[in-house]
């Protein structure tokens, strides 16, 4: 339509037909892909692959609370009243375990001292989702001491950071667990220098079910049952809290499992665990957008269960006992059985980067490092519940010793 057609029209019509008009226009000159980035993961097998955009995921869908018996209309008492506000103020609440005895560890790292003649270098790190929260303040203190220094974070899962490392588009990627002998031969040959995976914290794969839930602790064979689509370890798979504790409150209620994606090194950390070889079942299956929507769930929903991150707890779930093996009695998570490895699924925070030699390692990036291994790097990590490293793991032929007691 001409713009004379439109200008004889009444002003109302005239507006809503151009409106009409630009949009159409808009759409017209939108490329066909321009929201569609090209994503991958690196498998453990060392091959990269396609990952969907997101918005071609289909969304998860939340388990809603079966029906409740209401025995009075009348409205709750202030008492009961009290209690589920204090719930629901819990519910998004992290769990702080900041404790004296952790405090005495971060006492243990030595101080850091700004280094001068630091050259302005931005670079970008990407993986982990786990290690986000941990990252994401860390860099934040680093540049407020180095202004000149710009780091930017991407999370989306270790794969995802390590599949983005091979190919050049980020100078870190955000390691959690190990890396296979495959991904590192895959990275090597890509890059054509050595890779380096330098520990920064420790944290631990857990599994995550209501508060209310009064479950204590499951076997290996048990989560098998739970997760595992073939279940090698069970006759049955396992499809009812009954069927784990005959004596659960939660009866014949099914078991909800709520899990990050495929590129996630937590989910493969606990499928390496417990079903080796076999796929995640689909029955009941609910993948979430990160570890901290696993354990919302789990707050959120008294039959829920899901594998997460030891930081991402929170007060309305809990991480049970897990199978030690060899006859020994089930072991929480916690900073003292991460750190002693006692606990099963306990693992190492990592940075992974490429470089020739030590030699030829940017600078900036070890200060970086040394900063996270510093007295203000771990503060960090206790304030989001990342557990600290023991010092055995200090990557010395990368960063050095301390001087004393303080980084120079």
């Amino acid at each position: 339509m001409r713009p004379s057609m439109i200008r004889s029209l009444p002003s109302s019509v005239a507006l809503a037909l151009a409106a009409v008009l630009a949009v159409t226009a808009c759409k017209e000159q939108k490329p066909p892909e321009a929201d569609a980035p090209h994503v991958q993961d690196l498998r453990p097998d060392g091959t990269l692959v396609d990952v969907p955009p997101v918005k071609d995921r289909p969304a998860s869908v939340a388990v809603p609370e079966p029906p409740r018996t209401v025995t009075s209309p009348v409205a709750p008492v202030p008492a009961a009243e009290g209690a589920v506000r204090a719930a629901g103020a819990a519910l998004y609440s992290p769990v702080s375990e900041y404790t004296k005895a952790i405090s005495d560890i971060v006492a243990g790292f030595p101080a850091y001292g700004s280094r001068p003649g630091i050259p302005g270098r931005s670079f970008m790190i990407r993986g982990s989702d786990t290690m986000g929260p941990f990252l994401a303040n860390a860099l934040t203190r680093f540049e407020s001491i180095y202004p000149q220094v710009r780091i930017t974070l991407h999370t989306g899962g270790t794969e995802r950071g390590l599949a983005s490392l091979l190919k050049g588009e980020c100078e870190v990627a955000a390691v959690a667990g190990a890396v296979t002998d495959a991904q590192r031969t895959a990275i090597e040959s890509a890059t054509g220098k050595r890779l380096y995976l330098v520990p920064v914290a420790m944290d631990a794969v857990c599994v995550f079910v209501n508060a209310d839930n009064p479950l204590a602790s499951l076997t290996k064979a048990q989560c098998n049952g739970l997760f595992a689509i073939t279940h090698a370890l069970v006759p049955e798979p396992i499809l009812r809290w009954n069927e784990i504790d005959p004596s659960s409150p939660l009866g014949e209620e099914f078991p909800p499992l709520y899990l990050t994606d495929s590129s996630s090194a937590t989910l493969r950390a606990f499928i390496d665990w417990c079903m080796p070889g076999e796929e995640v079942t689909t029955i009941l299956r609910f993948d979430e957008p990160g570890p901290g929507s696993v354990v919302n769930a789990c707050c959120t929903y008294r039959a829920a269960i899901g594998v997460a991150g030891y930081g991402t707890r929170q007060p309305r779930a809990r991480a049970v006992a897990l199978d030690a093996g060899d006859g020994r009695a089930p072991v929480a998570p916690s900073a003292v059985t991460i750190r002693d490895r006692s606990y099963p699924l306990s693992r190492t925070l990592n940075l992974a980067f490429v470089a020739q030699d030590a030699a030829s390692i940017d600078p900036v990036l070890v200060q970086f490092i040394r900063f996270l291994w510093s007295e203000d790097g771990q503060d960090v990590a206790a304030t989001v519940n990342i557990v600290p490293p023991t010092l055995d793991l200090m990557p010395v032929d990368v960063i050095g010793s301390p001087t004393g007691d303080l980084w120079k």
